[in-house]
């Protein structure tokens, strides 16, 4: 090498000294490190890592998009279970409601039967025995049993024997039952 070329070269290396501290010329982050300038992207390894690091962001965002959609089905499922919950109290409530109707209506019933019983032993057995054979069985039945056993023995008396025995036998079953 020529002293000019020296010369020249080291006024060059001086310029480029004074250009990069003053801000003028930026030179890359690598070099300013001195840390090896980046491999070429033909490099098939980086393009391999590239490529699988694409793929792991992508099934990243796939499970933070999978988890939000759980997130949002979860908090429909729990403003649904407290809507089911509502309904089972209401439910609840009503069922309350109608056992207490039930009971009432079975208290009635069993007064209305009572006040049968005490019109029918009123009555003379053959007109009582009579009503009792016409009417519906099972009511015959509750209103025999209230009655006082001397009483509803003269209506079984006037009734005609197939028809006694029935309801004898229905009064017995009745009366094991309870």
């Amino acid at each position: 090498m020529s002293r000019n070329t020296v010369l020249l070269t080291a006024l060059l290396f001086a310029a480029a000294l004074v250009a990069v501290g003053s801000g003028v010329v930026k030179i890359p982050q690598a070099l300013a490190q001195n840390e090896a300038p980046p491999k070429s992207a033909a490099d098939p390894q980086d393009q391999i890592r590239m490529e699988m690091a694409k793929d792991l962001q992508k099934k990243q965002e796939e499970l933070r998009r999978r988890e939000e959609e759980l997130n949002a089905r979860e908090g429909q499922l729990r403003t649904l279970e407290a809507s089911i919950q509502k309904k089972i109290d209401e439910l609840k409530i009503v069922q309350l409601k109608l056992e207490d109707l039930v009971k009432l209506r079975d208290d009635l019933e069993a007064k209305n039967v009572v006040a049968l019983a005490k019109a029918y032993a009123t009555m003379t057995a053959p007109e009582a025995a009579a009503r009792l054979k016409a009417m519906d069985r099972a009511t015959a039945l509750r209103i025999l049993m209230i009655m006082k056993a001397k009483n509803s023995s003269k209506i079984l008396g006037s009734l005609d024997a197939a028809t006694a025995a029935q309801i004898s036998e229905q009064l017995a079953k009745r009366q094991l039952e309870q």
